[in-house]
């Protein structure tokens, strides 16, 4: 009776402009089987700083924590296993069906130059069969190796069968000092002072994105809105009034709330919608507030013509910092209907508020 009502709510959200039939749609959307085990390609573009010497390319020692460079494009192919909890990422060596693993590193193919890579890897975006593509930014304290992977998990989990293009920034501890490691706001200060440095690559990396003619939904997390909302503001100002992306998503936002205030017009203008995941109980946006004295979009406020959804609930079951929900079974189950195209008063787990937010999300 759940699958039955689930896809007559998916039926109901759709256009058929295209001539689609909900199940022609939904056939498209899953004819990738993801119900084993998949080795599974992660495109990026990296805004890091890296080590030549090292010839491991998919690499934390390859690419670094600390310091800019203009831009690198590559891929990564990952073995994801399904015998995992949903959202998780374990880590080790073992056995290979319950483990991730970096399977092949593509970034020296063939000996091409990295103009020709460069260009490989957007031909490769362009000619994707599937119309849309799913561009990820991570958080603070995030190094290469966890973002890629967290990115093969998000495409698996949420059965993507696009491309995930992850953008990576430089993000991560200091390894070398034990300052840095003992002492997290000096690593915060330094991913922040990162992020805010990476915000013209990341325009011109959005840029060619745009470019490409697919539908582009934008999923970031925490300290990547401070890599990614001005960014959008800034192309949405020289774009008019038309949107150039799909969804915007904003997950735990670690982001003045009066900055986005006054970049939300531009924000509106470039989304057909966005959507703001926030928890009131988020502990490190408490801390980071603490830090800016200054209150965090991430801890929900109501804006007009935004979703905003509060995941508190779910947040408070789970046994972490309360940061980290977005890679959560919940979240994954409502972004899940949320790519389909489902409005937030049609997808299952959500019920309206009158409170600090739009919506509550539901375990």
């Amino acid at each position: 009776m759940i699958r039955f009502s689930f896809l007559v709510l998916i039926g109901s959200a759709f256009y058929f402009g295209c001539g689609q039939s909900p199940s022609e749609y939904l056939e498209k959307r899953t004819n990738h089987h993801y119900s084993s085990t998949q080795g599974i390609e992660v495109f990026f573009h990296s805004s890091r700083a890296v080590n030549p010497g090292t010839q491991v390319a998919c690499s934390n020692s390859y690419f670094l924590n600390f310091g800019n460079l203009n831009s690198l494009s590559g891929s990564c192919l990952i073995n994801v296993p399904a015998d995992r909890e949903v959202g998780t990422l374990p880590f080790g060596l073992g056995n290979r069906e319950k483990s991730f693993q970096f399977l092949e590193h593509r970034i020296g193919l063939q000996g091409k130059t990295p103009e020709e890579l460069e260009k490989l890897w957007w031909k490769r975006i362009e000619e994707d069969p599937f119309e849309e593509v799913i561009v990820f930014v991570h958080g603070f304290n995030v190094n290469f190796e966890e973002a890629v992977l967290r990115a093969a998990q998000l495409k698996y989990d949420l059965k993507f069968p696009g491309k995930v293009a992850l953008y990576t920034w430089p993000a991560g501890g200091d390894n070398s000092s034990m300052f840095g490691t003992l002492f997290l706001r000096n690593t915060y200060e330094k991913n922040l002072i990162s992020a805010r440095s990476s915000r013209d690559s990341f325009k011109n990396f959005l840029r060619k994105m745009i470019g490409t003619k697919k539908k582009v939904h934008l999923l970031v997390h925490s300290m990547g809105h401070q890599v990614a909302l001005n960014s959008v503001s800034e192309i949405s100002k020289e774009s008019g009034s038309k949107p150039f992306l799909k969804e915007l998503v904003l997950n735990a936002p670690d982001y003045d709330t009066g900055e986005f205030i006054l970049i939300l017009d531009s924000l509106l203008k470039s989304s057909e919608r966005i959507t703001l995941y926030c928890s009131p109980g988020d502990s490190a946006l408490f801390a980071s507030a603490q830090i800016h004295q200054t209150g965090r979009l991430g801890a929900c406020s109501k804006f007009p013509g935004v979703d905003v959804v509060n995941v508190n609930p779910i947040d408070a079951s789970l046994l972490s910092l309360g940061h980290g929900y977005y890679s959560s079974r919940p979240i994954l189950t409502d972004l899940y209907q949320l790519f389909l195209g489902l409005g937030a008063e049609k997808r299952l787990f959500i019920r309206k508020s009158f409170g600090n937010e739009n919506y509550i999300l539901r375990n």
